[in-house]
């Protein structure tokens, strides 16, 4: 019997498109002798949809053509149902004819309302078994204030910084902006606090970069880190597999950009 593997990507995220690209590349590499792959395309308005013709990623050149050539379908919020509906009557009917019946999830979304505790919190509260972090790991690996103040806690060093909400820049700026400057120094990297892939990142080397990158950063977070900007900086990659109790890391991995 094979096991039915519902990869959900795309999402309510600036990175929609990225995640549509790792979700088919996720896709492609799965053992089909073992495994039904189920595509679940979560729209940018939210919707959820299912067909084959998410499969190919020319077709998504066109998102409204093609959420109109696959099957609107949903998940009941009911503990232990792991079944995939169509919409077709009221949503949450008992007489939704079932799509698919799931036996695990692989969250493939990037960013916002995928990696950052929300969808994994609707999949614990069905109780599906899924691949990747749980609500609580999720929400504070996403958010790059709260795993600072974590790793530090831990006595993991990090990078000084300050962070803010977008209210308080609106309230304080000056203040703000005196305090980065005494406690950091320029050049600093200005960062949504929740987003990934790079989005909303800046570089700033004086006072008035400053100010334009935070207020492009706000436009993706209601809260802002500010970080001393390292030279010569090395990125090293590590994946854990496990969980707290009993995990392994991989083989660490240096990006090369070129």
């Amino acid at each position: 019997m094979k096991t039915n593997v519902a990869v959900f990507f795309g999402g309510r995220s600036v990175e929609h498109e990225i995640s549509v690209i790792s979700a088919l590349q996720a896709i492609n590499a799965f053992d089909k002798e073992k495994y039904n792959i189920i595509p679940v395309y979560i729209s940018k308005q939210g919707r959820w949809y299912t067909g084959d013709n998410l499969l190919d990623i020319r077709n998504y050149r066109d998102l409204k053509k093609v959420v109109e050539n696959a099957e609107e379908v949903f998940m009941r919020p009911e503990y232990g149902d792991y079944n995939l509906y169509k919409v077709n009557i009221g949503m949450f009917s008992k007489r939704n004819p079932v799509v698919a019946e799931l036996h695990v999830v692989v969250p493939v979304l990037h960013g916002t309302n995928g990696e950052d505790g929300i969808f994994e919190g609707v999949l614990e509260t069905i109780g599906i078994p899924f691949a990747g972090c749980n609500t609580l790991s999720s929400a504070n690996g996403m958010d790059k204030i709260t795993m600072k103040m974590i790793l530090r806690e831990c006595g993991v060093p990090v990078i000084d910084y300050v962070w803010f909400t977008d209210k308080e820049w609106f309230k304080k700026r000056d203040e703000l902006i005196a305090r980065i400057e005494d406690k950091i120094g320029y050049p600093v990297i200005v960062k949504p606090a929740n987003l990934g892939s790079s989005v909303g990142i800046g570089r700033a080397a004086n006072r008035e970069q400053l100010i334009g990158k935070i207020e492009i950063a706000e436009k993706y977070s209601s809260r802002i880190i500010v970080e001393h900007m390292v030279d010569n900086l090395k990125e090293i990659n590590c994946s854990v597999l496990g969980d707290c109790d009993e995990y392994r890391s991989s083989v660490l991995e240096e990006p090369i950009k070129s």
